[in-house]
This record gives structure tokens, C-alpha cells and sequence, in this order.
């Protein structure tokens, strides 16, 4: 909804593993914004096909998230294309925000959300939003221990790469941590 008249007509490209790539492909069909999405070699199928149906022009390349995100920024052939990052991006951040708000309205009494770490998007808005409407609530993020690269960014101070190996939570793998509460890029 923040894109300029031009940035709708030609389009908006991500990187992404599934979630966001979702997000991306159904608010696009709904607003008529042209979506292409690069989804590494492991993004399950399921998520690739519901992507299409949506509308999404997917390219699958690279063996992980940031080896999409680098092909979705360096292609020339995407270039034009408004890059909306899944975690780092004030207007994704703040519409991840909302989920904060609606579980503190489904659970006024709630002491503590678990929220999942992947490229860290999702908690920082999650964390804003309910910790503002009640600062005692704790958030707690989790990330898989397979691509921990949060936790190895907090230790280092600083962005780092981490080791990506196989997991389940296939839209929280990837290589590259960031520092700070805002998230990693994993």
C-alpha cells in the first residue's frame, strides 16, 4: 500500500523461503501489484505451487535464502523491480505488528508470546506492538538450532554467516545474522 503508482506497475521482487513469499503473492493478486519471487532450491513445493496460484512469477535459484536475495538484487533482468525484504522493512515490520496486537486482544492476560526468528521481521513487530500495549509480557524468539544464525550474530555483536543445514523450519533457514533486536537474516 506504501508502493508509488510506478512501483505498482512494474512490480516488486523478494527473496523468500515461503512465508513471505505468500504474503507477497496474495496481497499483489489483491492489488493488482505484479509479484516475482526467488525461492532457493529447498522451499517446499507446496509453498512454490501456492505462490503461482496466487499469481507470483517464481524463480527457484540458489541453495538458500541469501543466495536468492543476492540473484533477486544482482539479476539484471529484475532490476526496475521494488525489493520489499521480508525483516528488514519498516511497512513489513509494522503489518507484523498487527499479530502482536490481535493475540494480546484474544489473550489480555497473556505473560508470554514465542515467536519464531528467521530473518527477524516478525518478532521485531510482534515484540513492538505488544511489549507498547503491555510492557510485561515477554516475547521469546526461537530459531532453529540448525540455523542459529541470530543467536550467532547476538555473540558476535555483529552481522555474521552462519551454517545452514536441513530443517523443518524451512522459513527460518538461512546464512546471514544481523545485530540487535530488529533481527537476522536468517
Amino acid at each position: 500500500m506504501s508502493l508509488s503508482e510506478e512501483q505498482r506497475r512494474r512490480g516488486v521482487i523478494a527473496a523468500s523461503a515461503g512465508n513471505h513469499a505468500l504474503a507477497l503473492a496474495w496481497h499483489g493478486s489483491q492489488l493488482g501489484v505484479p509479484v516475482t519471487v526467488v525461492m532457493p532450491t529447498v522451499a517446499p513445493m507446496t509453498k512454490v505451487q501456492n505462490c503461482r496460484l496466487f499469481g507470483a512469477n517464481i524463480i527457484i535459484h540458489g541453495d538458500h535464502i541469501g543466495e536468492a536475495k543476492d540473484y533477486a538484487l544482482q539479476d539484471p533482468a529484475l532490476q526496475g523491480l521494488t525489493y520489499i525484504n521480508g525483516y528488514d522493512d519498516v511497512e513489513v515490520i509494522a503489518g507484523t505488528g498487527t499479530l502482536g496486537i490481535e493475540m494480546l486482544e484474544q489473550v489480555p492476560d497473556c505473560e508470554v508470546l514465542v515467536v519464531p526468528i528467521g530473518g527477524g521481521g516478525l518478532i521485531a513487530g510482534i515484540a513492538l506492538a505488544a511489549k507498547t500495549l503491555n510492557p510485561a509480557v515477554q516475547v521469546v524468539g526461537v530459531e532453529p538450532r540448525r540455523c542459529a544464525s541470530y543467536t550467532a550474530a547476538l555473540r558476535a555483536g555483529h552481522p555474521v554467516t552462519a551454517e545452514v543445514l536441513p530443517t523443518l523450519a524451512d522459513g527460518l533457514a538461512g546464512s546471514e545474522g544481523s545485530e540487535g533486536s530488529e533481527g537476522s537474516e536468517c
